[in-house]
Formats: C-alpha cells, sequence, structure tokens
C-alpha cells in the first residue's frame, strides 16, 4: 500500500490583484510506499516544501483561493494513507459568460495527527511557554493521560539528544535555546506523537554534524519500531544516502527523478546541471576522468580501493602568512546570560586584518554569543576584548560597532525589519545617513551580489529561508563594514547558492574585507578559509589552518567536526601509506592526479 499518492498535481500560489505568480508545481506525481524513508532534494525554491504542505494539507486547507478561478490554481489529487486530501474536479462549475469549467476543490482537509510535518524554522510552530509543555502539547492535544505524555516526552528528547534538558524541561522556555537546540525540540515534539507519516523539512540545517545523524538515525529507529513513513527534504548527500531508501529531485516544479540512492547519485551530470550536492569522491572520480570498474564511487571506501597512492604533495599550496595588524583580541572571555547558564568560559580569539577565519564547534559550544559580544549585542560578563583598538567594554564604543562589524544572523527574521526586499538593504544606509544616489547604486550592488535583485519590490515575508538569508547578507553588504561576520551562512542552501555565497565571501575577503563565518559546513573551511578557530564548551581548544587542524585528530574527534570524504579518504590511504599528502578538497585531488597522470 501507498502512504502517499501524488496524482498530476499543479499548483500556482495567489497573487495580489493584477497580478499572477508561475506554477509552483508542474505535473507532479509521486507514490511513496508505507514504511519508506523516502527523501525529496532539490535547489532553493524548486517546489520541495510546497509538495510537503500538500501531503500534510495544510495546501489548499489554509490557502485562500479565488472560487472562480480554482482551475487557474490547482489541479490533480493528492491521498495520504488511502484517505483522499485533496481533490479537484477541473470541469466543474462553467463560468456564466464563457462557458470554461472553473474547477472546483470536491475534497480538502489536514489529517493530522496520522501526518506530522517538522518545518524548517522551528521557530514557527513554537506554541508554548517552557521545553515540557512545547514537546508535550500535541500528546495534551490526544487526550493521553500525564504519566503516558510524561514518559513519551522524556524519550523523545533523549532520542534527538537533549536528555540532560529533562530536569530543567518544565522551566526553560524554547527561546532560550540554541538555533540547533530549537530544531531538535520540533523534531521531539512530532517523534512523541508517533505519527505514521513524519515530513522532515530539512530539519537538521542548524545542527552540528554529529547531531544531524543523532537525530535522523532516531527518526529511521522511531521508523522501524512502530513502521512509520519518513519523508526527508534535504540537501547533504550523505544524509540521503545514510537513511533514504529512495530519492527524489524536485526542480522547477517537477519531478524529474526518482530512483534508489545509488541509482541517484550517478547520475552526475543532471545533478551537477541543477545545482544538486553530490559526493567530494564522486566529483573527484568524475574530474578526473577516472575509469572504474564499479562505477562513481560514492563512499570513501568504495574510492580508497580505487585511487592510486603514488601522489606527490610537495606542490600543494602553501598557507600565506597571517598579516600581524590584529583586528579583533579576545582574551579569558566570559559571558553569563539572565538564566544563569555561563556560555564563555575564558574563551579567547585572534583575528587579523585580511583574515578569513571560521569559528567552528558543535552546537551550544558558544560560537554565536562570542560572534554577538563582537558585534555589541551582548557585554562580556568578564575577561577582555577589544575591536579595531577599542574596548568593547565600553558602552560608547558597542554603540559604534555596527558601522565597523556587519554581522549577519543565524535566523535571517531576526534582523528583518521592512515589508520590502529594496527598503531591507537601504535600512542600515538609512540610519547611516548615507545620500540617496550612493545608497541607490549600494543596494542594487548588494542584491545583485546575492542574486536577488529580480526581487527588489517583493515582501520578505514571502521569500523562502534561503533567499530571505541571502537577503540578510546584503543588508550587512551594503554597509561595507570592514569586519563581516557571518553566522552559518549556507544554512538551507543548494549547492549551486553555497558556492555563489562562498565566493561572494570570497570576493570581499580579496578586497580587503575581514572575514568570520561561524559554520557547520566543513567544506567551505576546507575550501575558502585560511584559519580555524575551534570551540568546545565555552572554550576555545585549537587556531591554526584548516591543514593543522585536520591533522589533529585528537581536536577533530573531540569536538565532533566533521571530517569532509576528500580530507577522509587521504586519511584512509595515509593508514596505509603514511607519506601520502593531506589533500583538503576536490581542487587539490585534482591537481595532485594530474601531477601523477602527467608523470606516467
Amino acid at each position: 500500500m501507498n502512504a502517499v499518492e501524488i496524482q498530476d498535481l499543479h499548483w500556482r500560489y495567489p497573487a495580489f490583484v493584477g497580478s499572477e505568480n508561475p506554477w509552483a508545481l508542474q505535473g507532479v506525481s509521486l507514490q511513496i510506499e508505507q514504511g519508506e524513508f523516502f527523501g525529496i532534494t532539490g535547489t532553493s525554491g524548486a517546489g520541495k516544501t510546497t509538495i510537503c504542505k500538500f501531503v500534510l494539507g495544510l495546501i489548499p486547507h489554509a490557502v485562500k483561493i479565488p472560487m472562480r478561478r480554482v482551475n487557474h490554481h490547482l489541479r490533480g489529487s493528492v491521498s495520504v494513507l488511502g484517505e483522499a486530501v485533496t481533490v479537484v474536479d477541473p470541469q466543474a462549475g462553467p463560468h456564466p459568460q464563457t462557458g470554461e469549467p472553473l474547477g472546483a476543490i470536491t475534497r480538502s482537509g489536514i489529517i493530522s495527527p496520522r501526518v506530522g510535518m517538522v518545518f524548517q524554522d522551528p521557530e514557527n510552530q513554537f506554541l508554548r511557554m517552557s521545553l515540557l509543555h512545547e514537546v508535550a502539547y500535541g500528546l495534551q492535544i490526544l487526550g493521553l493521560p500525564k504519566d503516558e505524555i510524561e514518559r513519551r516526552v522524556q524519550e523523545a528528547l533523549a532520542m534527538v539528544g537533549l536528555q540532560d534538558l529533562w530536569p530543567v524541561a518544565e522551566y526553560l522556555h524554547p527561546a532560550d535555546l540554541s538555533g540547533g537546540q530549537k530544531q531538535r525540540v520540533a523534531i521531539a515534539s512530532f517523534l512523541a506523537m508517533r505519527p505514521e507519516v513524519l515530513i522532515l523539512d530539512e530539519p537538521t540545517s542548524d545542527l552540528d554534524p554529529v547531531g544531524k545523524h543523532e537525530v535522523v538515525a532516531a527518526t529511521r529507529r522511531l521508523k522501524q519500531l512502530h513502521n512509520l513513513t519518513v519523508i526527508l527534504v534535504e540537501q547533504d548527500p550523505d544524509v540521503l544516502a545514510s537513511f533514504c531508501d529512495r530519492v527524489a529531485l524536485v526542480s522547477e516544479g517537477r519531478v524529474e527523478l526518482v530512483s534508489p540512492v545509488r541509482k541517484f547519485y550517478s547520475n552526475m551530470d543532471l545533478l551537477s546541471d541543477r545545482g544538486i550536492y553530490t559526493f567530494e569522491v564522486s566529483r573527484i572520480a568524475q574530474g578526473a576522468r577516472m575509469h572504474l570498474g564499479d562505477g562513481i564511487p560514492l563512499s570513501v571506501e568504495e574510492a580508497a580501493r580505487a585511487f592510486p597512492r603514488d601522489i606527490d604533495g610537495s606542490a600543494l599550496p602553501a598557507d600565506p602568512p597571517p598579516n600581524q595588524e590584529l583586528l579583533i583580541t579576545v582574551d579569558d572571555l566570559w559571558f553569563r546570560y539572565e538564566d544563569g547558564t555561563v556560555a564563555l568560559k575564558g574563551a579567547d580569539l585572534s583575528l587579523h586584518r585580511g583574515d578569513f577565519l571560521a569559528l567552528l564547534g558543535n552546537n551550544g559550544s558558544g560560537k554565536t554569543t562570542l560572534a554577538k559580544v563582537l558585534n555589541g549585542i551582548y557585554r562580556p560578563w568578564k575577561g577582555n576584548a577589544r575591536i579595531l583598538g577599542r574596548d568593547i567594554s565600553q558602552p560608547r564604543v558597542r554603540a559604534q560597532l555596527p558601522r565597523s562589524v556587519g554581522y549577519v544572523f543565524q535566523n535571517p527574521d531576526h534582523q528583518i525589519f521592512t515589508r520590502r526586499v529594496y527598503d531591507e538593504v537601504a535600512y542600515g544606509l538609512r540610519n547611516m545617513d548615507v545620500r540617496a544616489e550612493e545608497m541607490h547604486g549600494r543596494v542594487l550592488e548588494a542584491l545583485g551580489a546575492v542574486d536577488l535583485l529580480d526581487k527588489q519590490d517583493e515582501d520578505p515575508l514571502f521569500l523562502g529561508k534561503g533567499q530571505r538569508q541571502r537577503l540578510a547578507v546584503a543588508s550587512i553588504l551594503a554597509m561595507k563594514p570592514e569586519i563581516i561576520i557571518v553566522d552559518e551562512p549556507t544554512t538551507g542552501q543548494d549547492f549551486r547558492m553555497v558556492t555563489s555565497i562562498a565566493q561572494l565571501l570570497q570576493d570581499l575577503h580579496a578586497r580587503g574585507r575581514t572575514i568570520l563565518i561561524i559554520t557547520h559546513d566543513m567544506t567551505l573551511v576546507t575550501n575558502y578559509c585560511k584559519q580555524a578557530t575551534v570551540m568546545l564548551d565555552g572554550r576555545t581548544v585549537f587556531h591554526g589552518t584548516p591543514r593543522e587542524l585536520f591533522s589533529n585528530s585528537e581536536v577533530v574527534r573531540a569536538t565532533g567536526l566533521r571530517v569532509p570524504q576528500a580530507i577522509a579518504l587521504s586519511c584512509a590511504i595515509r593508514a596505509e601509506e603514511p607519506d601520502f599528502p593531506l589533500l583538503l578538497n576536490v581542487p587539490e585531488w585534482l591537481a595532485a592526479l594530474s601531477r601523477q597522470n602527467s608523470r606516467v
């Protein structure tokens, strides 16, 4: 039996009077088997979330469609667990003047609690004032007894790695949690309800690598226990390959490909053309035109068996010497939140002019707290912090910091203030009294840099999360600060846009900007960053180059950093050949293989 059946689904979001949106879905047909772990991937704006909202029944149930234009907005049908969720009669209701069929929705409804959906932004679905009541909310609606509710809440928190919060769950507000912890809470609230179909819309984008696999693994365990059907929207090929039975590619509102994992990721040309993440070892094999008997490798183990060992590492790029001019110095910095949580416990940081530095660590390690101290949002409890030679413990200095230190929040909605994209980018410039002509040029330049020029007159609230993230970056770029701090710049972005944002940051760095990024994306670190600082439990435990970092297995293991495939492949071969070089990324591998081939 199919858990989900979608037949020839077309959907167009209603627009303001006098305008018309393009089709968001164009003839989507999908069959998802009961008990299947089904993955969906695609670029930002491809229609992935829209499909999920149809499965939930949120669309069209909660969207107002002009009743005389149903055919103009919706066609097709959706059934879930044998129940018709959305059915359209395209021949219903002829137009009184033209006789043209108007169409009618004959079935529309939400089938909760049999279907649950965890949205990309967890804050959008928080309803209660404490962690305990947030996770218990759905169980209370189901009318379960108190002891069963408490047992399920405790079990769900343990599944997502938040068992340590159970003793304070009744008193802890969800807003006080880190971004990654908020995502875990949202997932736990649905795991506790044990729906028959669970939809996860990029649920782990804010999680560290260890947390990402813990959460998805917990979902799979629940699936196996209760024959749960899971629909996972995800960009990360490692997660999709590790857990999914099949994967669908959605592009421009169409389902282009549905295949088992190995066959899916063997379509390298199609996936690359659509801007989809693929495996590093696959890109290395394809880029080097390696002819492997078993096809394109997907795992490090497959690649290690096939790749040559006689690679010369003498031509690896040398790490550039750092500029001696210090822009930021942090020494023994401490910070405590109002609830008593000590987030920084003697943190240290040095940022030189011209650095491109990655601030790394697992969720709750203190990265974002430190960044907010550096931007003047938080005042340190004790310790020393100086930016451009000025002591930021002084209120007057902190008030001026945004002019020289631009900060892009992890959640873009925390810094969007206006109802028009153009005005959002111009907001900071108006506060700085920039002349109108110069302001206009800066706004257009910043929007063009993040590929939002065609959205300048739209309302930010109607943009996808990835687009809102880029809008937040643009609003900072327009102010041209000397130091740019970006908290998780690639969250929720597809491969093409991650590359675009990374290239944008690299171009800014080349033009003299000093960049600090907070990220869990280690491929971003190994491809673009010159320095890395790692935090653990509020303390700084490492500072050096990315090559030095990934040569230090003890730090990598202790902090739960995810080792990219390119490095893991080097390490696998180094276990047999100690003199094999540590190659950090795909370009280094391709350059080394090219040199090796030229000698043959």
